[in-house]
This record gives C-alpha cells, structure tokens and sequence, in this order.
C-alpha cells in the first residue's frame, strides 16, 4: 500500500487545525490473535508499504489496536456502496496537523499526480498511477489495521472511501479496482488491499479526526454521493479558505 505523501517539510508558520474531535463510535470487534491480524499477504503488503521493522512492530502491537469495522447503515438503508479503507502514512515527519491540511484539500493523489518518484520497480507495476485501499472483510480489516500498528497512530490517518463508481471485478465487469498483488495489479483480491487508477476526491473520503458523523452531508457521503461541495471548507484556517473556494 502506498501512502500520502507531502514530499516537503512543513510550513511552521502554517495556523495549526483545531484539536481533533471525538473519535467515532465503533462496533466492538472480536479479539485478534497475531496470526489473525496479519496474515501472510497483508505481511507482504506491509513490508512493501513500510519494511520488515513495521511487521515486527506490529506482530507486537495487534492486540493494542483492534480492527475496525466498517460503519454501520444511517438511516438511508439500502443507499450504501461499498467502503475502503486508505492509511495515509507520515513518511517524512511532517506532522499529522500537515497530513491533515493536505488531505483535505486534495484527497487521495497517486504518486504521480503528487510528483512522487517511486523506485523503478514500483513503477514498472503501475503503483505511480493508482491509489491503494483496503476492502472491509475480514482480511482487508486486518490489512489496514497492521499498517496502523506497524506505523503507530502517530504517525497514521484512516481514510474512508465510499465513491459510487468504485467497482469490483466480477463474472460480468472487469470493474475499475485491481487486486493489489505482490507481482502485478489486477484481477480479483485474496488480501483485501485494491488499487484504483487515478485519484480520489476529497468529496468521497471520511478523515478520521476531521471528519464526524454528526456533520450535515453525512447520510450523502455515507451513499457514495459524496460530501457537499464546500464540507472541506469547515477544517481551512481562516486565512487559507480562499485557495478553496
């Protein structure tokens, strides 16, 4: 899985964003064993992601963080679309307060969109040019919590995704997500981790520790419709709230 990435230092005198609101309420989940929480291909995954010291560490630390389920159904039942999960991760130190600003203004880019250079390998594989998610059964659950616990929660934001045209392939569809395989992107998942070519628009993402239920537009974002144009505009510092508008 690839990260967001800032690629700069931060700007120091940039307003820092108010302290992150309550976090969201959470189904309780069964606990995991090690062996569960991270199963060979998302050990695979990781190490591509962050390195074998992170699957170490989060062998470790499973337990402290549990997995996270998807949200349960508002009242708009039978509107939902499927939901993906993004960890955007804090390569360069910049602060989760910049990993922030920047996911909310730009949502989730690829590594080229970003001009990020990846190494020759990742790139022959096309991961320059999609963004990567995991799904929410059980091993993509899974998946994005051993990136979480491998990195640390100081160092990570949880992304939601719920985008209508997000597709799957199927008997009838190759669909727009690729199975995110150690070799090759493409075909179905047996890891729960997808890769989808091109970027995500801020509109379409939950960020965890910005974002909350209770804030209106949620029963829209929740059906794959997206969040109204200006709910980014709510976490802009005054000063910089022209550069969105």
């Amino acid at each position: 899985m690839h990260a967001q990435d800032s690629g700069k230092a931060p700007d120091r005198t940039e307003p820092r964003l108010p302290a992150a609101p309550t976090p969201l309420a959470t189904l309780n989940p069964p606990e995991l064993s090690e062996a569960a929480a991270l199963t060979p291909h998302t050990v695979t995954a990781l190490q591509r992601s962050v390195g074998n010291a992170a699957v170490s560490r989060a062998l470790r630390q499973v337990r402290r963080h549990p997995v996270q389920r998807a949200f349960g159904s508002p009242a708009s039942e039978g509107k939902s679309v499927p939901e993906y999960t993004h960890v955007a991760v804090d390569k360069n130190g910049v602060g989760l307060d910049q990993l922030f600003l920047m996911l909310n203004a730009n949502g989730l880019k690829t590594a080229e969109s970003l001009n990020i250079k990846l190494s020759g390998g990742s790139e022959k594989l096309g991961h320059h040019q999609h963004v990567f998610m995991w799904d929410a059964r059980p091993k993509g659950l899974n998946g994005a919590a051993g990136i979480i616990n491998g990195v640390g929660q100081d160092s990570s934001i949880r992304v939601k995704i719920r985008m209508a045209g997000l597709r799957e392939p199927g008997v009838f569809s190759k669909g727009n997500l690729k199975g995110d395989h150690p070799k090759k992107l493409g075909g179905t998942s047996d890891n729960g981790a997808w890769a989808y070519q091109g970027n995500i628009p801020r509109k379409y993402l939950f960020i965890e520790g910005l974002d909350q239920v209770s804030h209106a537009g949620f029963e829209q974002w929740y059906a794959g419709e997206g969040w109204p144009d200006d709910h980014a505009q709510m976490f802009v510092p005054a000063s910089g709230r022209e550069q969105l508008a």
